[in-house]
């Protein structure tokens, strides 16, 4: 089948709530009439890259991100598995993703999760998207895991926090990775969960550096000053993630045009090879 368009693929890698962000890149790319073809994303990139699936507008999830409580999605069990049962927060994606499963995206998405017991990544492409989500916001520590079958999952960020490679691998011609998982100047952790927190992106920060050279594009908003646990400034995550897009629009159009040349190249020597074919 010939290929239509330049197919642009999102990476939105896991940041807690820095991950709030994402929205602000898709709110750019949306006013600038620069259409997203493929998702995929980790932890918090999951939930935003999920919703955005099913056909929400970006600026309706940016006022219920700013709007929302998020101490009320908090349901503290103290078991040995986990501080937070999740079961909340799993029942509000289920509300967001309109409950759909992934075959029935007009838009191919991959959640990418993590199994315990084999330490290998576990990317969702079927079945129930909320379960998908809820499976890789499952930070180690803060949240219980969970079952799937005979595995144990948990947050993808401990393996694959930024997916380039899984978002590539649905097709997409052109990959920008969204990373918000810096964090040089923000403040000292007030807390156990904060701890937690700023443990695991310690860790994902070293993962990310090699995830993150086979993209096309790096967008990394500064989000610096915005604790991992910082859901109350959702406004400032979100506006940073508008800024870092902004920024990088001229780029993302000359990869585009690039892309479509190289596209345009092809199927031009593919045709001739065929006519050379027909004529021989």
């Amino acid at each position: 089948m010939e290929k239509k368009s330049v197919g642009l693929g999102l990476a939105l890698g896991g940041g807690a709530a820095r991950g709030m962000a994402h929205l602000g890149v898709l709110r750019v790319l949306e006013r600038e009439g620069i259409n997203v073809d493929y998702l995929a994303g980790t932890s918090m990139g999951a939930v935003v890259a999920a919703v955005y699936a099913v056909g929400t507008d970006p600026n309706y999830i940016a006022r219920l991100a700013e709007k929302l409580r998020w101490e009320t999605l908090v349901d503290i069990r103290f078991n040995k598995m986990g501080l937070i049962s999740g079961d909340k927060i799993e029942r509000v994606i289920q509300v967001l993703t309109k409950n759909r499963n992934f075959e029935e995206l007009q838009m191919p998405l991959a959640i990418i999760a993590a199994d315990l017991g084999s330490g290998e990544p576990v990317i969702f492409r079927s079945g129930p998207i909320y379960s998908a989500v809820r499976a890789s916001i499952a930070i180690p520590g803060v949240f219980e895991p969970v079952k799937c079958g005979d595995r144990m999952l948990v947050d993808g960020g401990i393996i694959n926090n930024v997916p380039v490679k899984p978002v590539r691998d649905l097709g997409a011609d052109v990959v920008i990775a969204v990373d918000v998982s810096h964090d040089q100047g923000s403040s000292e952790p007030r807390n156990f969960v904060e701890v937690l927190f700023k443990a695991f992106e310690v860790m994902g920060a070293y993962i990310n550096k090699a995830q993150l050279e086979s993209a096309d594009l790096v967008i990394a908003p500064n989000t610096d000053k915005i604790g991992p646990a910082g859901f109350y400034r959702a406004a400032e995550c979100i506006a940073a993630g508008e800024q870092a897009a902004e920024e990088a629009l001229p780029r993302i159009r000359e990869l585009l045009a690039k892309k479509a040349e190289e596209i345009g190249c092809q199927k031009t020597e593919r045709q001739k090879l065929a006519h050379q074919e027909r004529e021989a």
